[in-house]
């Protein structure tokens, strides 16, 4: 019998026979908020498959673990691609993958991926399908490194948490929205102060809202 975490519209293009392999393949394992689920430079043994809850992609700085750069979310119904290049000769995890909040992935054998793929035909169409869509943000994020001012991509990242967190406040610090957007405290203070001035957000005990 399939997991009920498979009746996520996400999950759609994977038939029943599929949807109960992956269960008695894999492992059900549930992460806190901030948990390392994948860890930059190693090699991945297992597909991570969000069942529950949501998870962020971070890209570190060759030699500086202390800087890191948001790639993308993942959320339920949604697998980590980069994941896949352990399969590579010689290849480690190019990201790190933690927990944003308490979380349950389904860990999904590296051995069994190709055989998945041979018996089941459409999984080749789920792990497209979770290709383009990281592919898509990728291609976001250096529009909005290009051609976006960071005042942008500050409120594109609020929003994200606001929905993350079911419309509440983001009360997550100055000094992790810099790290995630790549810049500094500083300047992260000064661009909440001026949203808050224009109108556009407003802050209180709970966090940064955006205002309605």
């Amino acid at each position: 019998m399939a997991l009920d975490y498979f009746d996520n519209d996400r999950f759609a293009v994977l038939t029943q026979d599929c949807k109960e392999h992956l269960t008695r393949v894999g492992e059900v394992v549930e992460y806190q908020k901030g948990d390392l689920i994948l860890d930059y430079g190693l090699c991945a043994d297992f597909l991570p498959i969000i069942l529950k809850g949501n998870v962020r992609v971070v890209r570190n700085t060759e030699g500086e673990s202390n800087k890191e750069l948001l790639l993308y979310f993942l959320e339920p119904g949604e697998a980590c691609p980069c994941a896949s290049f352990s399969q590579l000769p010689d290849a480690s995890m190019p990201i790190t993958v933690e927990a944003e909040s308490t979380c349950k992935i389904l860990h999904v054998p590296m051995v069994e991926l190709s055989r998945i793929s041979e018996t089941f035909s459409e999984w080749r169409l789920f792990e497209l399908a979770s290709f383009r869509s990281r592919f898509e943000e990728l291609l976001m994020l250096v529009d909005n490194a290009i051609f976006n001012q960071l005042e942008y991509r500050l409120l594109a990242y609020i929003e994200k948490h606001r929905r993350f967190n079911n419309n509440r406040g983001m009360t997550i610090s100055t000094v992790k929205i810099a790290s995630d957007l790549g810049t500094s405290r500083e300047v992260i203070s000064r661009l909440l102060k001026n949203l808050e001035n224009k109108g556009v957000i407003k802050r209180d005990k709970a966090g940064v809202h955006l205002q309605q």
